[in-house]
């Protein structure tokens, strides 16, 4: 079976200014019709950097624009526009410079004993921040946030996700960092920062952009799958009793505001988590969706729902070649794009009936223990495990029934997105980990970071919660969960917030 991926063009050679480089694959035109419809608005990368001591502050600005023109010029997806996205074939369009200061703000706190405070409330602001004339202006942005007497600079990576994928967030850091530490010399500006627009020129390389997925290998879609899930998406739930669809969380698409909580876990409980995890056979992400099943059986009223269903996004470039005849210069693993898909999981009603009457005979709802029941720690685990077998069986079929190839059958993504906005929310929460991230530098005087923060804005039609785990190695963990104000009652978002952290703590103490 095929799809989506044969209406894809491709421009090559020299391209002039605003035409079409190549029509958007399905992952692409998805997320793109997402953002027209305001069902979602921005993710954000954001990581805690030390710039190394005694640097000035002409200096330090000057290292961090021109760190960051080498990125945009290193990973081209950061200097194209979009152009259509009212159309069944959106695309997108060559640009021949940046204004830098478009895309980068300073923001400094004058009372440092504020700036945690500051740094949620510029968080908030970016969530709920729109991204405006894509056709000309890229969609991301980079905020720098820095205190008058303390080293540190929350350094936030904000972007539309018809651009690239989370992974990519990961790996603008990564070669963020790097760039800092190579662009001390002056010799290496690329911006010049007397000039007041900071002006990138962007070379002519349209054969560079990373292709979407569909083209780059092939999508094997058996006919049984794609019945299957025609029939999970489209049958009549009102129909099936015990259905997992989140009742107790109708898609509301207006007023659109993001909320998210984060927490944070030490590195050696973290280290003593993944060892607990590797004992039971599963995973953090597991272990994630597991406690979030707990939480929300306890917190939402039994008729509110008899089964739940979640999400786990996974990254797709394991599968794609590296440096092929076609794309010689291509390494999917160092290259900002979308290439993600999805696995979704199912927890069944008498599943979540048995977890409610533990938890009832444990203690209250509003007080429940930090060490859980061990019949409900029992079901943690086995679902946990569950989970990771999920996973790892989605990953050990490659490219072959994958939600990509799906996706490629879809006609309108705009058309659609109006129609997801008028069912009945399937998901109840997602859990993304993007896992661990490097953030030292070679060089003991160089520049590095020590936490870094996954934060993804309201889905309108999608999960009720996101759920994102990120990780800085021999640092910390952050755990952050977001959702949108209309649809979930903040209750129930700080309750999951506090059991998550307390629960994680007992589990790696």
């Amino acid at each position: 079976m095929g799809g989506y991926q044969s209406k894809v063009q491709k421009s090559s050679g020299d391209v002039s200014v605003g035409a079409r480089i190549r029509a958007m694959g399905s992952h692409e035109a998805y997320q793109t019709a997402m953002h027209r419809f305001d069902q979602y608005r921005g993710t954000v990368v954001a990581c805690r950097y030390y710039p190394p001591a005694g640097l000035a502050p002409t200096a330090l600005k000057n290292s961090i624009v021109n760190a960051l023109a080498r990125v945009v010029l290193d990973q081209p997806h950061l200097h194209v526009g979009i152009t259509d996205e009212e159309t069944r074939h959106p695309a997108f369009v060559r640009l021949d410079h940046l204004s830098l200061r478009d895309h980068v703000e300073w923001l400094t706190c004058d009372d440092d004993s504020q700036i945690e405070k500051v740094y949620v409330d510029t968080m908030q602001s970016q969530l709920d921040s729109r991204f405006d004339n894509l056709s000309t202006r890229p969609g991301w942005r980079l905020i720098i946030l820095q205190g008058t007497n303390t080293n540190a600079l929350h350094i936030l990576y904000v972007w539309n996700h018809a651009h690239h994928d989370g992974m990519s967030g990961k790996i603008f850091h990564r070669q963020f960092l790097h760039a800092l530490n190579e662009t001390a010399a002056p010799d290496k500006a690329l911006v010049d920062m007397s000039a007041p627009d900071w002006t990138l020129v962007l070379p002519n390389d349209v054969d560079k952009l990373p292709p979407n997925g569909e083209i780059i290998c092939s999508w094997p879609l058996e006919y049984g799958f794609f019945l299957k899930w025609a029939y999970n998406d489209f049958k009549p739930v009102s129909f099936f009793p015990g259905a997992p669809h989140a009742f107790w969380a109708p898609i509301k698409c207006t007023p659109y505001a993001t909320r998210f909580r984060t927490f944070t876990i030490n590195s050696e409980t973290v280290e003593n988590i993944v060892s607990t995890c590797r004992m039971h056979d599963t995973t953090v992400t597991g272990l994630m969706h597991a406690l979030v099943l707990v939480s929300l059986t306890c917190s939402l009223e039994p008729a509110s729902g008899t089964g739940f269903a979640s999400r786990t996004p996974y990254d797709l470039r394991h599968f794609l070649p590296a440096r092929t005849p076609e794309y010689p210069w291509l390494d999917p693993k160092e290259s900002m794009c979308n290439w993600d898909s999805v696995l979704d999981h199912e927890f069944a009603p008498e599943l979540v009936a048995r977890i409610r009457e533990i938890m009832a005979n444990a203690g209250t709802n509003a007080d429940l223990p930090q060490s859980l029941p061990e019949d409900v720690m029992d079901a943690i685990w086995s679902t946990s495990a569950q989970i990771r077998a999920e996973i790892a069986a989605r990953i050990a079929m490659g490219t072959r029934n994958d939600l990509l190839a799906v996706m490629g059958w879809c006609p309108d993504w705009n058309i659609q997105q109006q129609r997801e906005a008028r069912r009945t929310r399937y998901l109840s929460w997602l859990v993304t980990n993007i896992g661990v991230v490097e953030g030292k530098s070679q060089e003991k005087a160089g520049w590095s970071f020590d936490r870094a923060e996954l934060v993804l804005s309201a889905e309108v039609p999608s999960a009720a919660f996101s759920v994102s785990l990120m990780t800085v190695k021999g640092e910390q963990m952050c755990v952050t969960c977001s959702w949108q104000e209309a649809a979930v009652e903040e209750r129930i978002g700080n309750k999951l917030l506090s059991d998550l952290e307390t629960w994680l703590n007992g589990i790696g103490a």
